[in-house]
């Protein structure tokens, strides 16, 4: 294929997803995510990748749950990841809107934007992080960092849906990270980080999470080290029939802000589970997480083929 080609193929998809996610953002809240609910329900009974995924965590995590309870809450945490994925069309539409239905309150956070201290805003897979976001622009001087997609016009859908409010985008590159050091530290500005993501091959440590080695992005305490700043665990909540969200914040475990980096991480990856605890089934379950392996594991997520008995 000729890079004209390319070109063209990307900007076509570009266009679609586009019209696709503004047409999905015409529609009222609550039906956005119960199109996004039907979704998740037919992609379980498909036996599809996400569900396939959402099973293999649930049992590596929980592996001391009945096998029905696991399908149980698996059919749940798909359906909601997928409700959780539809309604991105409407919150970028609305990002206003989106913040009117939101609400939280936590008294040292509060505290540390009065006192102009570093705040780093931890914020895994849970719930809506693009909610998230708009609520600590309208609080605090936002920083944050933006990965591409490669879709040029879906990208800059989200990046000015995300800028709306007051956020500042910085590029996920070495350079991106010194300027929202630089701001973190001269404009007393705020940041969220993803920590949940699985890291490049030199930007992470295996961390236990939920017990498993998960290949974990170092970013997070290394960034803890440099600014001083105060941390925050925190999510979006969803509530349930489109009434909105909740915040829900946490004081990460004291050890995140150790020193000693793999001690750091450890507590990082505990801080999380506790935060999930808040609201399980509304973790992105379907996402790889432990799809990087420590040196002779086998992949978790490959499907076994069962080999076929021959008749005599």
């Amino acid at each position: 294929m000729t890079d004209t080609t390319q070109h063209t193929a990307s900007s076509l998809s570009g266009l679609l997803a586009v019209l696709g996610i503004r047409l999905l953002g015409t529609l009222p809240l609550r039906w956005t995510q119960a199109i996004g609910a039907a979704i998740g329900a037919l992609l379980w009974r498909l036996r599809s990748r996400d569900q396939h995924v959402t099973l293999v965590n649930l049992e590596k995590c929980f592996p001391e749950m009945e096998r029905q309870e696991r399908e149980h809450f698996g059919h749940r945490a798909l359906v909601e990841n997928a409700r959780g994925m539809a309604e991105l069309a409407w919150v970028w539409h609305h990002p206003d809107k989106a913040l009117a239905i939101t609400q939280g309150h936590h008294d040292a956070f509060g505290e540390a934007l009065a006192t102009r201290q570093p705040v780093i805003i931890l914020a895994p897979h849970l719930g809506c992080w693009e909610v998230l976001n708009y609520w600590l622009a309208s609080k605090a001087n936002m920083h944050a960092m933006f990965m591409p997609s490669g879709i040029d016009r879906l990208d800059r859908l989200v990046r000015r849906s995300r800028e709306s409010l007051g956020s500042t985008m910085h590029p996920a590159t070495a350079r991106g990270v010194v300027s929202l050091v630089r701001a973190m530290k001269k404009e007393h500005a705020i940041t969220a980080i993803l920590p949940d993501q699985v890291a490049e091959p030199n930007a992470g440590l295996f961390a236990d999470f939920f017990q498993v080695p998960a290949w974990t992005a170092t970013l997070s305490s290394k960034l803890i080290q440099q600014t001083g700043a105060r941390v925050f665990m925190a999510f979006a909540k969803r509530l349930p029939k489109g009434q909105g969200y909740q915040v829900i914040m946490h004081d990460p475990e004291p050890d995140i802000y150790s020193s000693d980096l793999q001690t750091s991480l450890n507590a990082l990856n505990r801080s999380i589970e506790l935060l999930i605890g808040d609201a399980p089934e509304q973790y992105l379950w379907s996402y790889k997480r432990f799809r990087v392996r420590p040196a002779g594991a086998p992949d978790p997520y490959k499907k076994s083929r069962k080999k076929r008995s021959s008749s005599t």
